[in-house]
């Protein structure tokens, strides 16, 4: 008896690595070209889950054309539930051993995702980000964030350390700890601190692999502040973490942390000095380098409170720093002596010159 073949599987039969996460909110404009990137990817064994939130733009028009054109495209269209659980929803139905973000105004570029798998291979991550580059405005920086594990776990203790559009993470430890929709609009922040405490490893590829666009929608002033209180909240708890699991005094920490606020009234630069030397020498390589970067901005913006601002800095340079960096102390001394207070409009101007130049 000659046995019928077994029929090919078709694309959405086969199991994915990658599933793809990518929420709609009116997202009409950049939308075509954010697919477009996914689709092209040098890496094609995903599929794309695309949840519109409800949007009442031509979002889901867009949608329904991309998913006649390819079979890995899967679409859910519902009424607005906000963002912690429409990714949630997405991560449900995902299929793939990695979850893939990607937002509908960014680009990924061509090798996204065959050069993160190759890095998490590599490092053995859990989570992997990469660099990503601006566009859209007159900021093109490239976002150089922190590439090894210590280097990264030390970073959030002072900013998200990863940009969430551009990262792939593994899928089952992902739906065990989801979105908290509480922490919303800074929900992916939340999610590293948390796997940062549940034991996460976590890498960064060191090249750009996302184009991150800049535009006037992004984000409203009301959306900002939100964000910001939700920011130091989270800053807040992985500082009691990290003061427990590296013995340290969390007094110390909790004046680091006081001078990302608008106010520094009563700052205790005693206590910041004693925390950063201590988690300075608790630091090696990559991460040291992190430590001293995030010291020394926030010495800039104490500058206008502490009077001897510039021998605080230049000891700590003496011990963990590298060369005598006149330019620095030059300006420390400039923002301490034009009193360049950190909520104002001079610092913004100024700190982009002398501290986020080379790095945001």
């Amino acid at each position: 008896m000659i046995e019928s073949p077994t029929p090919a599987l078709t694309a959405a039969e086969v199991e994915p690595l990658i599933s793809v996460v990518l929420p709609i909110y009116n997202g009409e404009q950049y939308l075509a070209e954010a697919i477009d990137s996914v689709l092209s990817q040098t890496f094609a064994n995903f599929e794309l889950i695309m949840i519109d939130d409800g949007s009442t733009d031509d979002s889901q028009h867009i949608l329904r054309e991309y998913e006649k054109r390819d079979p890995r495209v899967r679409v859910v269209v519902r009424e607005n539930r906000g963002l912690a659980t429409t990714l949630n929803d997405a991560i449900d139905i995902a299929r793939g051993t990695w979850i893939a973000r990607m937002d509908q105004d960014d680009i990924a570029l061509p090798h996204r995702f065959e050069r993160q798998l190759e890095w998490l291979e590599q490092t053995g991550a859990d989570i992997c980000g990469s660099w990503v580059q601006r566009f859209g405005s007159s900021d093109k920086r490239v976002v150089r964030l922190p590439q090894t594990d210590d280097a990264i776990k030390m970073a959030m203790l002072f900013c998200s350390p990863f940009a969430h559009p551009a990262v792939i993470m593994r899928a089952l430890l992902v739906k065990r700890l989801r979105y908290d929709k509480t922490w919303e609009k800074a929900e992916d922040y939340d999610l590293w601190e948390r796997a940062a405490e549940a034991g996460w490893k976590m890498a960064n590829v060191p090249e750009v692999l996302l184009s991150y666009r800049v535009h006037a929608e992004q984000i409203s002033t009301l959306t900002a502040n939100r964000q910001q209180q939700l920011t130091q909240d989270i800053r807040r708890r992985y500082g009691a973490f990290v003061s427990h699991s590296m013995r340290l005094n969390q007094r110390w920490i909790d004046e680091v942390l006081k001078i990302s606020e608008s106010s520094l009234s009563e700052l205790d630069m005693d206590a910041v000095d004693a925390a950063f030397t201590e988690l300075l020498q608790q630091s090696h390589g990559e991460a040291r380098d992190v430590v001293f970067d995030h010291a020394t901005r926030l010495y800039f913006r104490a500058a206008a409170n502490c009077p001897n601002i510039v021998s605080r800095w230049s000891k700590l340079n003496r011990e963990f720093g590298e060369g005598f960096k006149v330019a620095t102390k030059l300006q420390l001394w400039l923002f301490r002596l034009l009193q360049v207070r950190a909520d104002g409009a001079l610092f913004k101007q100024l700190k982009r010159i002398y501290i986020w130049r080379a790095s945001r």
